[in-house]
């Protein structure tokens, strides 16, 4: 009961749902809190396997997470890891993006369903996402939302993964989600096949052109990064300053998602 209050206490007093996101505050702060033994031993499987992959929501990351470490990493940004475990930005590091359309749709009906049988939507966000009445609805919480950190993960915009303090993208590499390189470059790394993970058997979304406008222009930056992307034009984007996060790291409410 004391633990619980005093954890009730933490997350009041730095503005966040998720117990997870006390570290991303902490780190915002040039910070680092004790590491639970479950974040000790996935960066100590990061450490062994050589490689550090930051993992965006939504964007088959269990997928690789399982193919690179047997097991699953979570989703720390950059920044977290730079503040708790520097030595391994000094390795080679990637980050798989996606359509933010398809993102949204995907994490749409990943809400509705409360999550899959590999992973479940936080009890937190839980029975808000599941009342959801339409694609609509589900975009007008999220620009009602005063902080990413009032938001689960499967909606916080991509490019907010893998941006330093200093606005500029902290892996050396990106990918899209269907780009055949990738397995490869997994495999080249020591990685396994990509064996198909948390799959959603929701029912599909229609979704209308002026639905699909209004996500673009809600997550205007991750439009711009993925086009990039595609276009085999990373090199402009790896180590770009793209607009800054909030003095301090924390994003503030009127560029949430680098929106247009």
């Amino acid at each position: 009961m004391i633990v619980r209050l005093a954890r009730r206490i933490a997350l009041d007093l730095c503005r966040v749902s998720l117990g997870g996101d006390l570290h991303e505050r902490a780190a915002e702060q040039s910070l680092s809190l004790p590491l639970s033994r479950p974040r000790a031993r996935r960066i100590d499987r990061m450490r062994k396997a050589g490689i550090l992959f930051v993992h965006v929501p939504k964007c088959a990351g269990m997928a690789i997470s399982q193919a690179l470490y047997g097991m699953q990493v979570k989703h720390g940004t950059i920044r977290w890891y730079r503040q708790c475990a520097p030595d391994l930005l000094d390795l080679p590091s990637f980050a798989v993006v996606r359509d933010p359309v398809e993102r949204f749709v995907s994490a749409y009906r990943y809400a509705l369903a409360g999550g899959t049988g590999d992973n479940r939507v936080s009890p937190v966000f839980h029975d808000v996402y599941r009342r959801f009445r339409g694609l609509d609805e589900a975009l007008d919480h999220i620009e009602a939302a005063p902080s990413l950190y009032e938001l689960d993960h499967i909606f916080r915009p991509q490019h907010w993964y893998i941006e330093g303090k200093d606005g500029a993208i902290g892996v050396r590499s990106l990918f899209c989600v269907e780009d055949p390189a990738l397995p490869l470059f997994i495999e080249a790394h020591g990685g396994g096949s990509m064996a198909q993970v948390n799959r959603n058997d929701a029912p599909r979304v229609k979704i209308s052109s002026w639905q699909a406008d209004r996500i673009r222009a809600l997550y205007g930056k991750d439009v711009a990064l993925h086009a990039a992307v595609v276009r085999g034009e990373t090199g402009t984007w790896l180590g770009r300053k793209v607009k800054p996060l909030h003095p301090g790291g924390a994003p503030s409410p009127e560029s949430l998602f680098g929106g247009a």
